[in-house]
């Protein structure tokens, strides 16, 4: 499995543009609890993308067939793993609620639009 560190470099720069542009003023503005809970949600998404990442890496030469499954069932994977940190940070660490699971969720839809364009250039890369 080869390392695609292209991509690599772009999912580090649009986690360190978010952080510049969203977290530094929220640490100014709001209270440090705040900026904890909107951290652990983009960490855990971060986490989710790089695993997808793999998962795409690793099924992305194999027949249609396997590359599904790998794919799909990552994705169930990587769901239920993202369900056990959200509950870990929420049940154990005592993270703020709405602020964890809304920067999960604009994160999320960030970092499928980033798998999408990683799918997207392989594919383009194959044919």
């Amino acid at each position: 499995m080869k390392v695609d560190w292209v991509f690599l470099k772009l999912v580090g720069l649009v986690f360190l543009g978010v952080a510049i542009f969203v977290v530094v003023p929220l640490s100014i503005y709001t209270n440090r609890e705040l900026v904890r809970s909107v951290v652990a949600g983009g960490l855990a998404s971060l986490f989710h993308l790089l695993l997808g990442y793999l998962f795409i890496e690793y099924g992305f030469e194999k027949s249609n067939t396997t590359f599904l499954k790998v794919i799909l069932g990552g994705t169930l994977a990587r769901m239920f793993l993202l369900v056990g940190i959200v509950l870990l940070l929420v049940r154990v660490y005592q993270f703020q609620t709405m602020p964890l699971m809304v920067s999960l969720l604009l994160f999320y839809v960030l970092n499928l639009f980033l798998e999408i364009y990683l799918l997207q250039k392989k594919v383009a890369l194959k044919q």
